[in-house]
């Protein structure tokens, strides 16, 4: 074999081999050693070199990683989230994933992981976790809020790269997560009577406790189309989203849909599962809120002390969709 075989691997890797890979080109360790003293080689951890005298990228950074790793290891977290596109930020601190079992030795500006499932795929060349365990991974991290949970996911179902069954089955593998049951309402997971179980927590949880009046559930509408909850009287339909994302026909079914609710003169609030369960209040100081707009003469009513459903606030939840007016 010929140098160029060297170089044709270096440039798979961004500039950078590990010292087994050199000599597998038919290198020897004499020349290897008057690579690196000579200066054209530079040393980045202990047999992993950049075969060139340029700066060292975050990417070329990350092939060291991996190469002094050694086989096996696979880009997660972070730095997986960078490849996929799930996060514009490249991390200072390079998380790198390992079979369970293995103890590399530490090197500067990489954190190593032991895992017992790495499953992975090729992302622009490098050995990187599936989108849906990325994604999963990262929501199980300490100082990620379920916002950014759901924001991630969001994201990569957006890319059509992955969908709310793949996270699904990610998430129902693992032992623990810290976000399991949040998750799983995010992702449109809600167990046995999927659909009238929302509308169930509508009532109870939003309607009835804060005095707001009933609303029909399933209303059959002209077009023969169904409307999850209305209130007739005043003209304002609720909705309730599986999942906090939606695409393809469903997507465009909703909006035509809240479309004719709007040429009805209606006007359409959407909410999720999981504002339901987390945030009923908020919720229902905005459904309240537009009710008295439109001409409801009752009164909001805090199921208790510390109830943030008021109508004296005009701060209004940018969660819940405003479709129509």
């Amino acid at each position: 074999m010929t140098k160029v075989d060297v170089s044709s691997v270096a440039r798979r890797q961004h500039g950078v081999v590990s010292r087994a890979q050199a000599m597998a080109t038919g290198l020897t360790a004499k020349q290897v050693r008057w690579r690196v003293e000579s200066g054209d080689w530079q040393t980045i951890h202990a047999g992993v070199y950049l075969t060139n005298t340029g700066a060292l990228t975050w990417r070329a950074r990350a092939w060291a990683g991996l190469l002094r790793c050694g086989t096996g290891s696979v880009l997660i977290l972070e730095a997986a989230a960078l490849l996929w596109r799930l996060e514009r930020v490249e991390p200072a601190i390079i998380a790198i994933g390992v079979p369970a079992g293995r103890h590399p030795r530490p090197v500067r500006g990489v954190r190593v992981v032991q895992r017992t499932r790495l499953r992975h795929v090729k992302v622009d060349g490098f050995p990187t976790t599936r989108l849906a365990q990325t994604v999963i991974d990262l929501a199980d991290r300490a100082h990620c809020t379920l916002d950014d949970a759901v924001s991630v996911a969001a994201r990569a179902c957006q890319q059509r790269s992955v969908d709310e069954r793949a996270l699904l089955e990610e998430l129902e593998s693992r032992g623990r997560h810290r976000l399991r049951r949040e998750l799983r309402l995010a992702f449109g997971q809600i167990g046995e009577g999927a659909e009238s179980l929302p509308e169930v927590w509508f009532v109870t949880r939003v309607q009835r406790p804060h005095g707001l009046p009933d609303f029909r559930r399933q209303a059959k509408e002209p077009d023969s189309t169904r409307t999850d909850l209305k209130d007739d009287v005043h003209g304002v339909n609720v909705e309730i989203d599986g999942q906090l994302w939606h695409a393809g026909e469903r997507f465009h079914g909703d909006r035509a849909r809240d479309r004719r609710a709007a040429g009805r003169g209606e006007v359409t609030l959407r909410m999720t599962y999981l504002e339901l369960d987390r945030t009923p209040c908020e919720l229902a100081g905005d459904v309240g809120r537009t009710l008295l707009r439109r001409g409801w003469s009752g009164a909001l009513v805090p199921c208790s002390p510390g109830c943030p459903a008021t109508i004296g606030s005009d701060r209004l939840r940018t969660t819940v969709e405003w479709v129509a007016h």
